[in-house]
This record gives structure tokens, sequence and C-alpha cells, in this order.
């Protein structure tokens, strides 16, 4: 089991009709009941009724993970293959995903 700490920078699984499956980038404020449930505040969802505020809410272990390291964009990097899995950030959080068909472009030089 991974444990957090205050000021963690976490991604949060959501767990609603339509959204799940995607991972929202939180912030932890204090780990509870022997690290079992964490109080979050998110970084991209703001409170229903004071739209100025972040949503801050209590979740489990289980819909809790890391943010992945940063990035180093390269050729290499770029390179997908069918049924890869993935992580894709679209519409303000992460969604899990599998690669099903790759579109290559090509490109013509002239002289």
């Amino acid at each position: 089991m991974v444990v957090f700490f205050e000021g963690d920078e976490v991604k949060v699984c959501s767990k609603e009709e339509g959204f799940f499956g995607s991972y929202y980038e939180a912030k932890i404020i204090s780990p509870l009941n022997n690290n079992t449930l964490y109080r979050i505040k998110y970084k991209n969802i703001i409170e229903e009724e004071d739209q100025t505020w972040p949503l801050v809410e209590i979740v489990s272990t289980d819909e809790v993970r890391p943010m992945p390291p940063p990035a180093t964009i390269t050729r290499a990097t770029q390179v997908f293959h069918y049924l890869d899995r993935i992580d894709a950030f679209d519409k303000d959080c992460w969604w899990v995903g599998m690669i099903f068909f790759i579109i290559v472009e090509k490109s013509l030089k002239l002289s």
C-alpha cells in the first residue's frame, strides 16, 4: 500500500457515472484513519456552492495514486504501439485508455 503525506500531489479516481476511469489532480491535505482515508483538495474541481473554492473531499486509499513523473518528450518517447495502455490528459483530468489505432502523418519533401 502506498502511503501519502500532507502536501503530496496525487491523482484521485472518479467513481461517478460517466467519469469512471478518470483521475483528477489533487493535493493531500491530511491522512486520516491510519492512512486508510485522505482529505484532499482538487486542483481543477470547484465547490458547487461557492465556485471560487477548490472542492475538498475525503477519499479512500484505493481512489488515490501518485502523479506520474515529469515527462521528457523525445522522438523515442513519442512512439506508441497497438494496445499500449496509456493515461491521456483531456478536459481537466486524466483518462485511462488503450491504443486501438495509430494515424501516421506522412510529409513530402520538395527540393
